[in-house]
């Protein structure tokens, strides 16, 4: 069995004094979070400028270099790369984003007709060619 004591008043008061003292240092911690936590919510989130599109318009002759073959003229160009599984622009190499198309400007037999293939890069949308060896 444990004795219970039972306080004296004066003991009352001291606990009092004790749980006074530590609610009001509570409080001033609480206005402390309460003013960091304002500082926080008060800053403004950065301004994002939309991505102006520029539509490349071919003009002179000098695009159509070493690395660039026309596609058709004014709605586009093919890169030529070195792998047909990894993109020369961005280096994606997920199989399921990177799509074989049937290329008709690159003619590689007239009879029976048949045409080069080109890729397509699924995340940044540009098309390239392999060269073929021979």
């Amino acid at each position: 069995m444990t004795d219970k004591k039972d306080f004296t008043p004066q003991e009352y008061e001291i606990i009092i004094k004790e749980l006074m003292k530590e609610n009001e240092v509570l409080k001033k911690r609480i206005a402390e979070l309460e003013s960091r936590d304002q500082t926080y919510k008060v800053q403004p989130e950065p301004e994002i400028e939309p991505i102006k599109q520029q539509k490349e318009i071919v003009i002179s002759e000098s695009i159509f270099s070493q690395d660039v073959v026309p596609l058709e003229m004014g709605k586009g160009k093919i890169l030529q790369g070195v792998s047909r599984r990894e993109c020369p622009k961005c280096g994606n190499n997920n199989k399921p984003l990177i799509r074989e198309i049937l290329d008709k400007t690159h003619l590689i037999c007239d009879y029976p007709r048949m045409y080069g293939k080109k890729y397509h890069c699924g995340e940044c949308g540009v098309e390239w060619r392999v060269p073929i060896e021979m």
